[in-house]
């Protein structure tokens, strides 16, 4: 049961994150309890039928000449039955028990596997949102600078007061900005809580905490498409479970043919008729007459079909989705390469450029503000396509059904995000 005093650590990893969340959410527990009843049904699967103990007396009369004597004139009877299955149907049950149970425990890790890729996608949106709101802090940074070297140039008459209030409207605008990214970054810290499993009244512990930005994995290096689709379709576990569905309906036609065998029913007992004890035996064997149970094993047997073709439908889409995801995942590394060996140094190099001209009375102000613009919207570009390349290995874990394909280098942490024009 999830701890009611757990709370949210002032500086959060994702793979805390992940834990804390495996720990509270109701679903693992429900599907721990879905095999818990597996479990048991397996177990009770497993027993042979009781025996009945038949008791009889005949013979009864309450009139009639000669008088009625118990010992002399009734017959009793007192036998056990046991019946026998045939056809191996105990074994054929237990079979079906545990793919039940093998069933629910690949619900749970589907379970699991759900809750870990849902607090993913909001860590890394809110570790994105934190980017945004970086580049804007610096951004608002250097407005405000350039606001207080305008400020001091009109108190000296070295500038026109129209060029402040220019300055000052764009310190303005950024600010707002600033603000508006302020508030998607408590949105996705509140939307992360809640994957977690934590109430929405842990607003302040969730507003304020401290998300450790784990980087970006290597862009130089993406998995191959043959290789992924090969681990899809043995991890993924849409797979797994339409596998295991077919096995399962396999089990149930066994157990339905076997149903179709009869069972034997030995019994043995005693027997005292007038005064005499005997020992009585037989063996009851019902006849298969009417019903042959083959009604029932058709509808199994089409189970079994049914779930064949699932299973063929399932990896088909496994192999759509997995190439998809990888096409979208080149892509969006292109694209980051591109931001990075392209265009951020140039942005940053122009606004230094046009922040050195201006000061030596070189260009005009609004040159000045749009290179400055240019470079906050290329800072901004950059965390978004850095936002789309994490997600894209979430989404292609996603469809891989593998956890293992995000993994972080060395060098990727240290070079993962550089918000530009750091002054």
């Amino acid at each position: 049961m999830p701890s009611a005093g757990q709370t949210i650590p002032e500086t959060l990893t994702l793979p805390q994150a992940i834990d804390i969340a495996l720990s509270r959410r109701a679903e693992v527990d429900a599907a721990r309890e879905a095999i818990n009843a597996r479990i048991g049904a397996e177990t009770q699967a497993g027993k042979s039928p009781n025996p009945t103990l038949f008791l009889q007396s005949e013979n009864w009369r309450f009139h009639g000449s000669p008088g009625f004597s118990a010992g002399r004139d009734l017959d009793l009877f007192a036998f056990v039955s046991q019946p026998l299955e045939t056809a191996g149907k105990k074994t054929r049950r237990v079979a079906l028990a545990g793919e039940d149970r093998r069933i629910a425990e690949l619900q749970r890790e589907a379970a699991a596997w759900r809750i870990r890729q849902e607090v993913k996608l909001a860590y890394w949106n809110a570790v994105s949102a934190g980017r945004y709101e970086t580049v804007l802090a610096e951004r608002r940074d250097a407005v405000t600078r350039l606001v207080d070297y305008h400020e001091i140039r009109v108190r000296l008459g070295a500038a026109a007061e129209l060029d402040l209030i220019k300055v000052q409207l764009e310190s303005e605008r950024i600010e707002m900005q600033y603000i508006a990214a302020q508030t998607q970054t408590e949105q996705f810290k509140l939307e992360l809580a809640g994957a977690m499993g934590f109430a929405m009244g842990l607003t302040n512990a969730a507003s304020n905490v401290a998300l450790r930005d784990p980087g970006l994995p290597d862009r130089t290096t993406t998995p191959q498409l043959e290789d992924l689709l090969e681990t899809a379709l043995s991890s993924r576990i849409e797979v797994r479970l339409a596998r295991a569905m077919i096995e399962r309906a396999r089990a149930h036609l066994g157990v339905q043919q076997a149903s179709a065998k009869p069972d034997v029913t030995p019994y043995l007992g005693y027997k005292r008729t007038a005064g005499f004890s005997t020992l009585i035996g037989g063996v009851s064997v019902p006849l298969t007459v009417f019903d042959k149970r083959s009604g029932a094993i058709e509808e199994a047997a089409s189970q079994v079909r049914e779930s064949e073709a699932a299973l063929r439908s399932a990896q088909a889409r496994v192999r759509a989705e997995v190439t998809t995801a990888a096409t979208l995942l080149r892509r969006r590394a292109d694209m980051l390469n591109r931001i990075n060996d392209r265009m951020l140094g140039r942005a940053d190099e122009t606004a230094r450029i046009a922040l050195a001209a201006y000061e030596e009375g070189g260009t005009e102000l609004l040159s000045l503000i749009d290179a400055q613009r240019t470079r906050n919207e290329v800072g901004l570009l950059l965390a978004q396509a850095s936002r789309d390349y994490a997600l894209g290995w979430v989404d292609l874990e996603n469809a891989v059904g593998a956890e293992d394909l995000f993994q972080v280098t060395a060098a990727s942490r240290t070079a993962a995000f550089t918000a530009p024009g750091r002054e």
